[in-house]
């Protein structure tokens, strides 16, 4: 599916397989796919709706999409982290949810430059808070300026086609040229260490470390149940919903997914025990990972909600970097996590990788080449507006 096509999903116009991220002028258009996406507005000229109409693209945690927009003026807004939109369990100091506000702003702001636009984004305007809150600030007011000097970002024309790709991969390993260019992108843009691995060892590692980090996860009932609520187990909850993610991000798609859907997969069955579902998600974790064959991270010396923030923005541009060069990448970010059970193993993945005590790995994810998976949902612009 093209996605100028899907993203009419926004009234302008699907994260992993997780347990393995508009005003009145916007029209609410039905004709488009199966879940009535439409794109965004060409007679809309309100650039706010522009540009948000390609920011709610963009990877975040769980695809739970935790944006709240209040406007300002004619050319500006203000981002606040959506409180009822968090995942406490499985990111008890909303760490990740941080990293979902800094895609959301690199999208935006590159979307903008395709529309002759600079998007000056002015950080936590009304004050940075700490890792234990979310106050009630923005996390960041973004002015829209028109300008005849600003160029589109090469990174535009990816938008559209960017998504995390779950599916196991084919072994594709990244040369050494590639890693170069993704080295020397990120490093144009950020202050923030990009680390890969693909020796042997360090797989061997990796697996068996993301594999444990997920079957920790999935033992405890109050985390797997918050995975599970954002799980839509058919078309009738994406419908409904329009977040979240399903069996097509790890890329069953017709039959298989028509049987996947119909015989095994039942919400009800599932949240009354889980261990069969949890399981599953370990065994898809492993052979994932299995079939990669290059890894990579960003550590941040600090952790403060500015450095998540701008990581946010880091992994987005990496992200679409990829997407140019016809790689698939997929976070895995289970061993980050920062509640109790994980701890003691994050450790030891950091020692393990040499990576010092008190840095952050703020995203860890795998890269290769695999056929595309469908995008995941997204709500209405509209639905982030807040008077």
């Amino acid at each position: 599916m093209n996605r100028r096509n899907f993203i009419k999903i926004t009234g302008l116009g699907i994260g992993s397989i997780g347990l393995s991220s508009a005003l009145v002028a916007c029209t609410d258009n039905t004709e488009g796919d199966q879940y009535g996406w439409s794109g965004p507005d060409k007679l809309n000229t309100d650039i706010r709706m522009q540009v948000l109409a390609y920011a709610i693209l963009c990877p975040n945690p769980h695809n739970i999409q935790p944006w709240i927009i209040r406007l300002t003026g004619p050319q500006s807004f203000e981002l606040y982290v959506d409180q009822e939109r968090l995942l406490p369990q499985t990111d008890p100091i909303h760490r990740q949810i941080h990293i979902g506000q800094g895609t959301f702003l690199e999208t935006l702001s590159i979307a903008a430059t395709g529309y002759g636009y600079q998007a000056v984004i002015d950080y936590f305007p009304k004050g940075i808070y700490s890792n234990t809150e979310i106050a009630d600030k923005p996390v960041a007011s973004i002015k829209l300026v028109k300008s005849n000097e600003v160029q589109t970002d090469p990174l535009f024309s990816s938008l559209l086609v960017r998504h995390s790709n779950k599916r196991e991969y084919n072994g594709y390993q990244l040369g050494k040229a590639e890693i170069a260019a993704l080295l020397d992108s990120h490093n144009a843009y950020s202050e923030y260490s990009l680390a890969f691995q693909d020796s042997p060892v360090a797989k061997a590692m990796l697996v068996k470390t993301l594999t444990q980090a997920m079957r920790i996860e999935v033992t405890n009932k109050q985390r797997d149940m918050e995975t599970i609520k954002m799980f839509r187990f058919n078309d009738d909850e994406v419908r409904q919903h329009r977040d979240g993610f399903g069996v097509e991000q790890a890329g069953l798609t017709g039959i298989t997914k028509f049987v996947a859907e119909t015989f095994f997969l039942d919400r009800e069955k599932v949240e009354k025990d889980s261990t069969e579902f949890g399981q599953q998600a370990v065994d898809m974790t492993q052979k994932v990972a299995e079939s990669t064959n290059t890894f990579a991270w960003i550590s941040t010396p600090s952790n403060t909600r500015l450095d998540q923030v701008i990581v946010g923005r880091d992994y987005c541009r990496l992200n679409l970097q990829t997407t140019m060069m016809g790689l698939a990448q997929h976070p895995m970010s289970q061993v980050l996590q920062e509640y109790d059970d994980m701890l003691d193993l994050q450790r030891s993945f950091k020692q393990s990788f040499n990576i010092p005590a008190d840095e952050t790995v703020q995203m860890l994810f795998r890269l290769g080449k695999a056929e595309p998976v469908r995008h995941g949902p997204r709500r209405l612009v509209k639905q982030l507006i807040r008077t």
